[in-house]
């Protein structure tokens, strides 16, 4: 094999990595944030989310950018663990698409004659309409033609290879031979960071005789393994909900691999009687068939098995209790996309919001609270975090509802702050002070105000109504201690006391209903 021929190589697997890119780029873009949207829609059942993944994935061309985009809804609180790692198994499965792309166009068929005009129609597409939707859809056309040239470029230097390189050589011999195969699949795919574009090069690779079959399905079996490489990536420093996600997606790739192993031959039998022969030209085909098996077989494994996998990631990885000064949803994977870390931040805001309903209502002595045994958190921690974040947000460009959304953001943050003082002054007092500063009216109001079973539930007017007969209640405790100092049955020293006490609860109330509105 000459020089040459190893830059023809290179250069084929560029033009392949780049067109990946490019096709996966542009149908993100153009796709917005329908993508979101989509999932939050059609993830209600198991098979609908595996469902929501097979075709988001089909269109992407890349599963390794849903499952990053799935660590970050799942970290925003959009999508719970189970709906995330559904949406993880379909989209495995929407990865053979990718294979049969290849497998059935692209190593069939004169390339020439439909990958240059896309290229052309594609860029001219970016060039003229960069800021709209076609210019989008235009960088994902010219992606897929480029695709398809670095697959002609590779196949031409495949064929060297072979010369050089008998297929006997390569046959898989007992269990080392299996394991090495697979080892090369996963390192591929380690490489390039995509398990599409290591399927394109194993086919490619395939039907130019440079493996024998078994040694194909093998690679093919260790290029879905590691495919898990990009979500343990994006999973390190993130919350526990990433690290959850993550751990199913090579759980479930793991375990797939193993049965498929164990499976080898008989699946290869199957994958090739699919196919349609023995002959080296229909390699392509059978590897297609094989991926598209071994990627049903870890659906029907997840149909099985998903509820212990699922209890044992948690178990691994553990949420920072309610009250904890860690932030749950805050990490770098839901920053990139704004909508994704706006959420974030609200559902953290929400912790700090009921947490100070905990202590306010312990406080006021509820019966109805359940005991809690965990040590109160520093919520200026959770809130420092809070902030910090939104000063990351805000140096991003967001226009239109999220430019608004994030200025409420920063709205109901510093009424949080305000409800943090007034709360800390509160549990100053002693308990003296506090039982001095409430009648009964006053407590019950305040519990009414409090009570988490209806807060979700109640209209804007009744909340108006309470902050009202709140404020009335405090009006009338204000003038009962005015007299009482007046006649010299009050010290003024507690009077004072008092009125600022009955001000907090007043205000604390005030802060609550605006934050719930």
């Amino acid at each position: 094999m000459t020089l040459t021929n190893w830059t023809l190589a290179l250069g084929g697997l560029g033009l392949l990595l780049l067109g990946m890119q490019m096709l996966t780029d542009g149908l993100k873009a153009a796709a917005g944030g329908h993508l979101q949207q989509v999932l939050e829609r059609s993830t209600q059942t198991r098979l609908r989310a595996a469902a929501s993944g097979f075709a988001v994935t089909a269109v992407v061309q890349s599963s390794s950018a849903v499952v990053v985009a799935l660590l970050g809804f799942t970290n925003a609180g959009m999508l719970k663990l189970r709906q995330a790692a559904w949406v993880v198994f379909g989209s495995n499965v929407g990865t053979t698409m990718t294979a049969w792309i290849v497998a059935l166009i692209g190593l069939k068929i004169n390339i020439g004659i439909f990958a240059w005009p896309l290229i052309g129609i594609g860029m001219l597409l970016q060039l003229f309409r960069k800021q709209k939707l076609s210019g989008q859809i235009g960088l994902a056309i010219a992606g897929f033609g480029i695709l398809f040239v670095g697959l002609d470029t590779l196949r031409d230097a495949f064929e060297q290879v072979t010369a050089l390189v008998p297929i006997e050589q390569l046959r898989i011999t007992g269990i080392g031979g299996i394991a090495l195969a697979v080892v090369a699949g996963m390192v591929l795919t380690a490489l390039v960071q995509s398990s599409s574009a290591a399927l394109a090069i194993v086919l490619t690779a395939s039907v130019s005789g440079v493996f024998s079959p078994l040694a194909g399905a093998a690679v093919v079996i260790g290029a879905n393994v590691g495919t898990t490489v990009t979500a343990l990536i994006a999973s390190v420093g993130a919350t526990a909900h990433a690290k959850r996600l993550a751990a199913v997606h090579v759980l479930m790739n793991a375990m797939t691999g193993i049965s498929a192993l164990i499976l080898l031959v008989p699946m290869w039998w199957v994958a090739q009687l699919l196919s349609g022969g023995e002959q080296v030209t229909n390699i392509s085909s059978g590897l297609a068939v094989f991926h598209t098996l071994f990627n049903l077989l870890g659906v029907a494994l997840m149909w099985l098995f998903d509820e212990r996998i699922f209890r044992a990631v948690e178990r691994w990885y553990r949420l920072p209790p309610l009250r904890s000064g860690e932030p749950r949803f805050l990490d770098k994977t839901v920053l990139e996309i704004p909508a994704m870390g706006l959420n974030a931040v609200k559902q953290e805001q929400n912790r700090v919001l009921r947490q100070y309903q905990i202590r306010l209502r312990t406080l006021l002595r509820d019966s109805q609270l359940t005991e809690v045994t965990e040590e109160d958190i520093a919520t200026g921690e959770l809130l420092q975090h809070i902030h910090d974040y939104l000063q990351k947000l805000s140096s991003k460009s967001l226009h239109g509802d999220e430019a608004l959304q994030l200025a409420e953001l920063h709205g109901y943050q510093a009424r949080l702050v305000d409800l943090r003082e007034l709360v800390e002054k509160l549990r100053a007092a002693s308990p003296l002070q506090i039982d001095a500063s409430l009648n009964h009216d006053l407590r019950a109001q305040l519990l009414e105000l409090l009570s988490g079973s209806e807060m979700n539930e109640r209209p804007q007017a009744n909340w108006q109504a309470l902050v009202s007969s709140i404020r009335a209640t405090r009006n009338l405790l204000r003038s009962t201690w005015l007299q009482q100092i007046a006649r010299n049955e009050l010290s003024p020293t507690d009077g004072a006391v008092l009125i600022q006490l009955a001000s907090h609860w007043e205000r604390t109330a005030e802060l609550i209903t605006a934050l719930q509105a």
